[in-house]
């Protein structure tokens, strides 16, 4: 289950220090970078700006919806995906150039929910229900990761990419369900309860979040 509490100081703290540095880095430098990126965090807009010669920090946000069908445990869902992210990086290009090597944090919001309805099998029993499943992960991930591109300096156009992992945690997971007759109602969510308890188990271990991306960006 996302951790509110947690997560709502840290991002509002990454927002603060991204608005500090822009300001303290347009003094010095007036130099600002934008970039586009398309990957495994859906669509984002990152913002960078330099804290010296060869460290520089970077802000994003990403979203993407779309639909994917899916089956645990022997069940058909219709599913969603629903990615929202927010991450303030540090860059650091140990040569002075492209690559660069990049740690921080996002604020992860992504969740997968299903739905499946008609005979589905529960537990040790079959039963005509409808179900639906959610799936997500803890709001605070660490990030660690390469990449290629440095959005404020060099060209005015420029390539990005970038490789990494977000820590996750093992995902939270929630079925509620309604079976079509009442008389079944106990012995069904006592199955549903263990199918619950199986599905955890069987999904403990994806503890992490691949994160891949491809870009342009553009110096101001």
């Amino acid at each position: 289950m996302h951790n509110q509490g947690m997560s709502r100081p840290i991002l509002a703290g990454t927002l603060a220090m991204a608005l500090l540095a822009t300001g303290t880095t347009a003094a010095a430098d007036s130099r600002f970078g934008m970039a586009a990126k398309v990957g495994t965090t859906g669509l984002g807009l990152e913002g960078t700006v330099g804290l010296s010669e060869r460290v520089n920090l970077r802000a994003g946000l990403y979203g993407f919806d779309y639909s994917k069908d899916f089956e645990e445990e022997g069940i058909d869902y219709d599913g969603d995906l629903k990615l929202r992210s927010a991450a303030l990086l540090a860059d650091w290009h140990p040569f002075g150039g492209n690559f660069r090597v990049s740690a921080g944090a996002y604020h992860n919001g992504n969740e997968l929910k299903g739905k499946a309805d008609g005979s589905l099998d529960i537990g040790d029993n079959t039963y005509d229900a409808s179900l639906d499943a959610t799936i997500d992960w803890r709001s605070f991930a660490p990030y660690v990761g390469i990449g290629y591109g440095n959005a404020i300096r060099g060209s005015r156009w420029s390539f990005a990419m970038d490789a990494g992992v977000m820590f996750t945690g093992s995902p939270d997971v929630r079925l509620r369900g309604q079976v079509s007759d009442p008389a079944l109602e106990d012995a069904f969510n006592d199955d549903l309860k263990r199918e619950e308890d199986s599905l955890k188990e069987e999904l403990k271990d994806v503890k992490y979040w691949p994160v891949l991306s491809l870009g342009v960006s553009y110096r101001f």
